[in-house]
């Protein structure tokens, strides 16, 4: 629905929508009801074809289908459709189970769960895979459940010459072994490279689900990128260390469950998926937590669906980061001491994603749960929300507007910095801001912007990057608007003062007057010209704007010809996001990358086939938005990525500025 007022986007003070309906039960998944209620974290994805299709009017490149999530197991010789597609049953997981002390590996807390829908169609596939694999090396049983395990140097990776005679250790397809499990080598032999006889049994067509996070765990290869018809070369050792050693492949595991399979890179996880089932412990359907995830109103339509424990998940954070050896950060600056997972718990207890495709695009929701409601917390918008985005130029490359930051910084402090180690560090940070600026952070700052404010990009052909490159039609500004204008004005003319004395003569603070507002004006020489590097001035009585240069402030003061929110791209791109919110995120793709483009073009010439993916790809893509708010339940953050492509719905929009 078009936005044709200000008016429209807000509520006079009142809730909209705040709760979502949770009075129909839905079907859980069968995965669901297999993992533990304790799960720390699990990712749904969708498996129906026709949840996918919706994407495909929106497909770049007609002569390919979408890529469907794929079971990461198969290979050369498989129908996607009829071998795997034809027994996978809705939503497969991929999980993460709690850690143990005595864990080795990622590999001890990750699997992943595919529902069977036809099991004499499984059974097929499975014969077919251990045709195309060879015979697993261990098959064994674990509390009735049959474990069958190809390990590193099994026919998981073929070997060089078919010829060669089956290992001693291999165990006979038709004679179950209750062989003890033994650990891996601590470095797995090298694996062969597969003959023609025997393709790599993940081709890259297929390259999804678990394969996709090995393959990004290697080294990035100099060589040209195969055709998609080529096979992809062996996961062979790096000869350098690679930052995350535990996601190499040291072999496959699957458990075969009821109406299910279960897959992993260790034994041990699903040694506890079974033990969780043969236990007492609620399933992850029973959940309450998750029950809020089921009945999400979009989870039966929705590609991809997140759910996490935040506790659960905080706490697994040091056996994950642990095994990750090489990781940039420091593991302690990503840990959260045990005061803070508290505080922490106290608010929210668990966190849930939901992607699905509407007639725009993608949309998105993330909720984050408190542990019990909090009404004050709920975002109540005054009739005066997002008016700010009548000052904004209808062309803008990105906006980001909100209100009342002196709030929100008193929330992120109580929040963040509320332990008693992060009071030191909230400490250091004010310090160094009275260091380098001669400011107090908060009194001199942060205290008297409590209106409406707005942080954007807009195109220009004057201001402080223009006269750098003539190309670089980029304006950038900032508005504030505030109740206590005589304070903000205290700190502008401490601001002139300090710059003029900072610059020794280099820089001029010069009164201007630009479409009849008076502004100030910092200006610098450049050989023979006057560049105006940064201006600022009041465009209303409770409205401040800083931008790059005087000549920016043209487009801006007093009001814009035509304001942000009667855009239609814009209006597209927040129409379907609740009301009353904290603002929005926004993205203009269309002029974003026209100025991308014309800076590029002098140097890559258009025919280049990289620009002409580049441009085929991203340019489907119109606008991304997100927008914060927040209920007595939940804090939400909305997104959107409103796409055009070779087929459009009737209806949708499809003007551009």
């Amino acid at each position: 629905m078009a936005l044709t007022t200000v008016g429209s986007m807000v509520s006079s003070g009142q809730t909209i929508a705040q709760t979502l309906p949770v009075s129909r039960q839905p079907r859980s998944p069968v995965v669901t009801t297999l993992l533990p209620a304790s799960t720390p974290g699990v990712v749904l994805i969708n498996t129906t074809p026709a949840a996918w299709a919706e994407l495909e009017r929106f497909n770049p490149f007609p002569e390919a289908g979408l890529p469907l999530p794929d079971f990461p197991l198969g290979g050369g010789g498989f129908n996607i459709d009829e071998d795997i597609h034809s027994w996978l049953d809705g939503q497969l997981a991929i999980a993460l189970l709690p850690a143990a002390p005595q864990d080795k590996s990622l590999g001890f807390n990750l699997l992943l769960v595919a529902p069977i829908k036809d099991i004499s169609r499984f059974n097929a596939f499975l014969e077919k895979l251990k045709a195309t694999w060879g015979k697993p090396q261990i098959e064994r049983d674990y509390k009735g459940t049959t474990l069958l395990r190809w390990t590193a140097s099994s026919p998981l990776e073929p070997a060089a010459d078919p010829a060669l005679p089956d290992t001693p250790e291999s165990v006979p397809d038709n004679t179950p072994s209750i062989t003890p499990k033994e650990p891996l080598p601590a470095e797995p032999p090298p694996l062969p490279a597969p003959s023609s006889q025997s393709p790599h049994p993940f081709p890259i067509a297929l390259r999804t689900g678990w394969q996709q996070t090995l393959m990004a765990a290697q080294p990035d290869s100099t060589e040209p990128a195969p055709d998609l018809d080529e096979q992809v070369p062996p996961l062979t050792p790096s000869p350098s260390p690679s930052p995350f050693p535990d996601l190499l492949p040291h072999g496959v595991t699957i458990a075969l469950l009821p109406d299910a399979v279960a897959v992993a890179t260790q034994d041990q996880a699903l040694e506890r998926l079974i033990d969780a089932r043969s236990s007492e412990e609620p399933t992850l359907a029973q959940d309450p937590l998750f029950q809020r995830t089921l009945n999400h109103p979009q989870f039966g339509r929705s590609l991809v669906v997140g759910y996490g424990n935040l506790a659960e998940f905080i706490r697994l954070l040091p056996a994950l980061i642990g095994k990750l050896s090489g990781f940039p950060v420091p593991a302690p600056v990503l840990l959260l001491e045990e005061s803070q997972i508290a505080l922490l718990t106290r608010t929210y207890n668990t966190v849930d994603s939901h992607l699905w495709v509407q007639p725009e695009g993608i949309r998105g929701q993330t909720n984050f749960y408190y542990t019990t409601p909090q009404p004050e917390r709920a975002t109540l918008a005054p009739a005066s929300a997002n008016q700010i985005l009548t000052r904004l130029p209808a062309i803008t490359y990105l906006s980001a507007n909100s209100r009342n930051f002196k709030r929100q910084w008193q929330t992120f402090i109580e929040t963040v910095f509320a332990s008693p180690t992060g009071q030191p560090f909230l400490n250091a940070i004010r310090g160094e801001f009275r260091k380098q600026s001669g400011f107090d952070l908060e009194q001199d700052v942060i205290e008297w912007i409590d209106g409406e404010y707005a942080f954007f990009m807009f195109p220009t052909t004057g201001g402080f990057f223009n006269a750098i490159h003539p190309r670089l039609n980029l304006g950038i500004g900032l508005m504030l608007q505030t109740s206590d204008r005589p304070a903000a004005e205290a700190f502008l003319k401490k601001l002139d003062q300090a710059v003029r004395a900072g610059a020794r003569g280099e820089l001029a603070i010069v009164p201007r007057r630009v479409a009849g507002v008076s502004v100030v004006s910092w200006e610098g020489k450049d050989k023979n010209r006057t560049v105006s590097v940064l201006s600022h001035g009041w465009i209303s009585d409770d409205t401040l704007v800083l931008t790059t240069g005087a000549d920016t402030m043209k487009a801006l003061a007093p009001k814009p010809y035509l304001p942000l929110h009667l855009n239609p791209t814009f209006q597209t791109a927040t129409a379907s996001f609740p009301i009353p919110n904290e603002g929005y995120f926004y993205v203009n793709m269309g002029a974003s990358l026209s100025l991308i483009y014309g800076l590029v073009q002098p140097y890559i010439p258009s025919t280049s086939p990289f620009v002409q993916e580049f441009q085929r790809v991203l340019g489907t893509v119109r606008s991304v938005s997100t927008s914060n708010s927040a209920t007595a339940e939940a804090q939400r953050v909305d997104s959107l990525w409103v796409l055009g492509g070779r087929r459009r719905e009737e209806g949708a929009v499809r003007k551009e500025e």
